[in-house]
């Protein structure tokens, strides 16, 4: 039976990126090409044990954090987070070695009334899924000019590094123009 993983208590306001990352962007466009020479280790619904997290913590330049029903919400992230620095304090490796990304899925709307809508739709779509969680919950639905500063704003809260935009659909156009 696997177990729960548990973050200890913090004080708060203590979650913050790793500042001994500069040259880890704050927000960026997820791709699925292979980093040369860099071990990255995918923490999801199916890899989120604590064997894997203590793999990804020894083992790791990069972690790749994905939502999922064992992953629900931003304190969850936030959590597993804490749970990552622990064990990579624990083994006995500096924070700023280990990149940690939140892989979130994200929607550009025309303007807020369209990001309203596009919210509303996906609502209404998983209240009929029968699904155990609420994805959208998790999207980051926004007009182009705020996207990144929502993302930006995403990652100060669950104290990862970086927080990497699955674009979704038609929102793929825009990959260059948030990628740079």
């Amino acid at each position: 039976m696997a177990q729960p993983l548990l973050a200890p208590a913090r004080p708060a306001g203590t979650r913050r990126p790793s500042a001994a990352r500069p040259d880890a962007p704050r927000v960026e466009v997820a791709t699925d090409a292979p980093r040369r020479g860099v071990v990255e280790f995918l923490l999801d619904a199916d890899a989120l044990d604590a064997t894997s997290v203590a793999l990804a913590a020894a083992r790791a330049d990069v972690v790749r954090i994905v939502h999922s029903a064992a992953l629900p919400t931003v304190a969850a992230v936030g959590a597993l987070v804490s749970v990552l620095e622990d064990e990579v304090r624990a083994v006995g490796r500096d924070r700023h070695e280990v990149r940690l990304v939140l892989e979130v899925e994200a929607v550009v709307a025309a303007d807020e009334a369209d990001a309203t809508r596009r919210r509303t739709a996906v609502a209404y779509a998983e209240a009929f899924a029968g699904l155990t969680w609420a994805p959208s919950s998790t999207w980051l639905v926004a007009p182009l000019d705020r996207i990144a500063a929502d993302a930006a704003a995403l990652a100060a809260r669950t104290g990862v590094d970086t927080v990497a935009l699955a674009l979704v659909g038609a929102s793929r156009r825009h990959a260059a123009v948030l990628g740079a």
